[in-house]
């Protein structure tokens, strides 16, 4: 195990109504001017705001409201909400919403008095030393990004996806009632069951020497998500169902199951410049189709542990480990099948002209590889996994 410091400082009001005690929540804090970031308008429609604005105003909160977040998120919202705060002279974000949401207020928390690049950080330019103080009420169970310290924005100009992280953009506080995801319909909450899976599914398969405690919580935690995923997508007005999948969202990405552990979530890697330069391209949708390809590559060099997967998760109970592992594989295939993910890249659209796209933004032009623990994802690894999804 390695050297660690583990810092998770976000306080969770989880359960029905507790976004409607957001004035409370925000007064006991001392704040009365804030910044309420939101999507594209199902906030609006569901009631939220308005539930929320009320509770504002009961409170004597000032608010300002920066709305517009698309799937994908960009540096020209962010841009607008860092001009909201200079000129009203606000304090504090809340972002109601899921990833892109959430990780818009979290590039404005960081850029709120930067004079430079506002992409200097997820570009990694520059470092985090500084942040805006945020909240969220989260409406998405999928990006984890309402406990993780990860940002990720998308530059329109480049098709990247880039990212940053660190500890000073966790949120303070996350309100999280599953009522509040009921009315995410099917592909949405499929994709978040993808998303949920893949950031535990890529810290399993991160390296460690033996079996350690991180891979023990990722493996009760990704039994508990192969098991509620598909219950939620088929009976998405469950509470208990939707209250299972939204902490397991939140679990799976604020760092707990990777504790003690190096990690570089590669298929992550692979996937945000498809989504990224393929703006209609859903990120759970990508991962669904890269995990398998990226699976069948590597799991020689892991067999133990895509062995023991297989027989935690699915109960193969294969002495071969090599057999198992290759089962494995196919279970989750099976599962994303279920789930109707699409299988290969044509099927949404792509063809091979589009993998050199990919392969190019991925590898900075042959620059880089993403380390592995025995063998490096270079170009031409990257190269014969993309096409292996074709």
């Amino acid at each position: 195990m390695n050297n660690f410091t583990f810092y998770s400082p976000t306080k969770i009001y989880f359960g029905k109504d507790y976004e409607n005690q957001i004035g409370p929540i925000l007064s006991e804090r001392k704040i009365n001017k804030i910044l309420v970031v939101i999507g594209k308008g199902s906030v609006v429609n569901s009631g939220l705001l308005g539930r929320v604005e009320f509770s504002l105003k009961e409170n004597g909160i000032e608010y300002h409201i920066l709305s517009g977040v698309r799937a994908n998120p960009t540096f020209d919202l962010v841009s607008e909400g860092i001009a909201l705060i200079k000129e009203h002279k606000i304090g504090f974000i809340l972002a109601i919403g899921g990833g892109s949401v959430i990780d818009t207020a979290k590039c404005i928390a960081v850029n709120y008095d930067n004079d430079g690049d506002i992409k200097d950080f997820n570009f990694h330019r520059r470092q985090v030393d500084h942040a805006f103080p945020i909240g969220v009420i989260l409406t998405i169970s999928a990006a984890g990004s309402e406990l993780s310290n990860s940002c990720v924005i998308q530059d329109d100009e480049t098709g990247m996806k880039m990212g940053f992280n660190s500890d000073l953009v966790r949120p303070l506080f996350a309100i999280e009632n599953p009522e509040l995801t009921v009315t995410v319909n099917k592909e949405q909450t499929a994709y978040g069951v993808v998303d949920i899976l893949m950031h535990t599914l890529e810290r399993y398969f991160s390296y460690s020497e033996e079996f350690e405690l991180a891979d023990e919580f990722a493996l009760g935690l990704l039994k508990n998500v192969f098991e509620v995923g598909l219950l939620c997508y088929n009976n998405p007005t469950n509470y208990e169902y939707r209250a299972r999948i939204m902490l397991a969202s939140s679990l799976s990405h604020n760092g707990i199951t990777s504790i003690g552990k190096s990690y570089s979530m590669p298929v992550h890697q692979l996937e945000h410049p498809l989504s990224g330069h393929f703006v209609h391209i859903a990120h759970g949708c990508g991962l669904a189709i890269l995990f398998p390809a990226w699976a069948k590559y590597y799991y020689k060099y892991d067999l133990k542990k895509f062995a023991r997967l297989g027989n935690f998760i699915f109960g193969l109970s294969i002495d071969n480990e090599e057999e198992c592992a290759l089962l494995t594989i196919k279970k989750i295939e099976e599962y994303f099948a279920q789930l109707d993910m699409p299988k290969t890249l044509s099927e949404i659209g792509l063809n091979k002209d589009d993998v050199e796209v990919l392969v190019k933004s991925v590898s900075h032009n042959g620059t880089r590889v993403i380390k592995h623990h025995k063998k490096d994802m270079d170009e031409k690894v990257i190269r014969e996994i993309y096409i292996s999804c074709l």
